[in-house]
């Protein structure tokens, strides 16, 4: 009996490999599913011996469990605060019919007012539960303690920080991420290279994970005897404008002209490969995600590895956790990483296509 009770509707669908959607239309004999799908259903259902008359009778009281997400806002289509958006997105729609109400709040990554303006609007809403990207960490902290103060579970998304009792860390180990970066990075240089970690982030002190990226890429060369071969500079500029972020490179470039790698924290990579190719400057870089522009360079060699952090999943996880944790009751596991893949041009095109087919495919089958 107490294995039928943690058992859920996701973990049919894990097992069957299709989407909720399609668990529910067999569970409920209602639109198309296909022979072969029905029966992975099927026998996904009496191997994990699930009872879906649970979950009948949960929705049966009329239930419902709002949650709301604070995040970055994403000022055009394609930057990478879209695409835990759309992860958001994609679950809200899946659990929409379980009880699940998703209301989704904004702030600007250079703006900590924002933030604590839509943290202050979401604590007298008094949700069931909160989404969040804890971005700026003083304002986090605030808004994490008024939300224990009202008992409202909140998971975090893309970065974490000590003490923040989250009920889940919900995206990337970020100083693994940054120690395989600088493994990355070093297998391109030669000896004695001098390597520049950019930072875009309006006031670094307050950015709650820069401070374990760099931790995490300087701990590979420390690792490996290297510190004294390898000189790292770091570069924190408080904008992402093209103007302002090329001021500053070329205000570094000219103190530093042996630069040979640079290792950008965000998903701007794409601003120090065009400010290179203008320049006619040979610096290796590694930077993170998969948003347009950096696609470009990619392809063109501006940019070596970039390093993806399965940003849609961790928005598509989040609302799946809390779902779990207000229906069954099933308590998640403190922290949820998600793969870390390295992408370079040569299988840029099969990672791409790969996920499209993954969201088509399965997702929304």
């Amino acid at each position: 009996m107490e294995r039928t009770k943690k058992v859920t509707i996701q973990d049919v669908a894990r097992y069957a490999n299709v989407s909720v959607g399609t668990i529910d239309r067999v569970i409920h004999n209602r639109g198309k599913v296909s022979p072969e799908k029905r029966k992975k259903v099927e026998e996904a259902i009496e191997k994990l011996k699930f009872n879906p008359n649970m979950l009948a009778r949960t929705l049966a009281l009329g239930n419902q469990f709002t949650i709301c997400a604070l995040v970055p806002n994403a000022p055009y289509p394609g930057h990478y605060w879209s695409m835990p958006l759309q992860g958001l997105k994609m679950a809200a729609t899946q659990f929409k019919d379980y009880g699940i109400i998703t209301e989704y709040f904004f702030y600007d990554l250079f703006d900590e007012k924002s933030f604590t303006l839509q943290a202050n609007k979401i604590a007298a809403l008094e949700p069931n539960g909160v989404v969040l990207a804890p971005l700026f960490l003083k304002e986090s902290k605030i808004f994490a303690e008024k939300l224990r103060q009202k008992t409202v579970p909140y998971i975090f998304i893309d970065a974490d920080f000590p003490g923040g009792q989250s009920l889940s860390y919900i995206g990337p180990d970020v100083k693994q991420s940054a120690f395989i970066a600088g493994r990355l990075l070093n297998s391109l240089l030669p000896d004695n290279a001098e390597m520049l970690i950019v930072n875009m982030v309006k006031g670094f002190e307050n950015a709650s994970a820069l401070h374990r990226m760099e931790e995490g890429f300087k701990e590979y060369f420390h690792e490996n005897g290297m510190e004294k071969s390898k000189t790292i500079h770091t570069l924190t500029i408080n904008s992402t404008q093209k103007e302002n972020v090329f001021r500053e490179l070329t205000r570094f470039y000219i103190k530093h002209p042996a630069t040979k790698g640079a290792f950008v924290t965000n998903s701007k990579a794409f601003l120090v490969a065009e400010f290179h190719r203008l320049h006619d400057l040979n610096i290796r870089l590694v930077g993170y995600d998969l948003v347009p522009e950096n696609i470009e360079h990619l392809k063109n060699g501006g940019i070596d590895f970039i390093i993806s952090q399965s940003p849609v999943q961790q928005g598509e996880r989040a609302i799946q956790t809390l779902f779990d944790f207000f229906v069954f009751k099933k308590e998640p596991e403190k922290i949820q990483h998600v793969p870390l893949d390295i992408i370079i041009r040569e299988n840029l095109d099969f990672y791409i296509n790969f996920n499209r087919h993954f969201q088509n495919g399965i997702k929304n089958n």
